[in-house]
């Protein structure tokens, strides 16, 4: 049953769904099966057309005197790494669109043991190792790339790497940049609870490194979300600011670099705090 009046209300502790196991965990070894299979088909129908051309198995327990097989060695093992990525992330891939098309994500606030939590949880387990060994390959591309498979909307010229992003219900504008060891989360775990909102990000922002975006936030245009910050369930981040705070409760102003420099050396002489503080307040609403 779905709920609409019971958010966990401001400094509650909140769990993501990434903690929980679940029997759904199997599909990693699934995913490595497939991934297996791939790599030892690929490499024996190669074994049998280097024999036919060259009348000698490429794999073998020889030791290499040929001098074709020591250059093709290295692109050999690259090549092998490759394929396995792309056959993990497309088979899940496939696995995940076939579990959005039996129950599709919703957004609300449902109870544990429902098709939401349980759901979520499935695709939540469906999508984590093909991220994961993204994260473990050197391409920061790849990242993008398997983000589009599983969904995520990002647009171009967007910076999405050393972090975690939900792979549903995310949009990312384009030129935005994310840090290192962010979390934007679409969905939460609260008690026995399951929150499900859509995050917008827009154009040209910036996700602070070790931050946390929740479910439902709306970053504007230009809206940066500053280091060791998260937001709210449900919160906009106006545009062209700096956001603050733990939750974010605090903007302050975007500064060419000559003016950050001016407010340095302020600071350094003693006399810039008052200015700062004066800015803080106009942009807050004299709070």
């Amino acid at each position: 049953m779905e709920s609409k009046n019971e958010l966990p209300s401001e400094g509650d502790v909140i769990s993501t769904s990434g903690v929980f196991k679940t029997p759904f965990t199997l599909i990693i070894l699934v995913q490595l099966f497939i991934g297996g299979l791939v790599i030892v088909s690929t490499n024996l129908l190669w074994n049998q057309s280097y024999f036919a051309l060259t009348g000698h198995y490429y794999f073998s327990f020889e030791p290499i005197n040929d001098w074709v097989r020591w250059i093709l060695l290295p692109p050999s093992i690259y090549g092998n790494i490759f394929l396995f990525w792309i056959s993990v992330v497309l088979s899940s891939a496939l696995i995940y669109k076939i579990l959005n098309k039996i129950y599709p994500p919703r957004e609300g606030v449902f109870k544990r043991g429902s098709k939401e939590w349980k759901y979520t949880h499935r695709r939540f387990w469906t999508a984590y190792f093909p991220i994961w060994l993204t994260r473990a390959l050197p391409l920061p591309w790849m990242d993008i790339a398997t983000y589009r498979f599983f969904g995520v909307h990002i647009g171009k010229n967007v910076v999405a790497y050393e972090g975690y992003i939900d792979p549903e219900l995310v949009d990312i504008g384009n030129f935005t940049m994310t840090s290192i060891n962010i979390c934007i989360f679409s969905h939460l775990i609260y008690q026995d609870k399951i929150i499900i909102k859509r995050v917008k990000i827009g154009k040209a922002c910036v996700v602070g490194p070790h931050t946390v975006i929740s479910p439902g936030t709306v970053m504007q245009d230009g809206a940066i979300l500053g280091v060791n910050s998260y937001t709210n369930i449900g919160q906009e981040l106006e545009g062209n600011l700096i956001h603050v705070g733990t939750p974010v409760s605090m903007t302050l102003p975007i500064q060419s670099l000559e003016e950050s420099q001016e407010k340095a050396k302020k600071i350094r002489e003693g006399t810039g705090d008052k200015q700062l503080d004066g800015e803080i307040e106009s942009k807050n609403g004299g709070k």
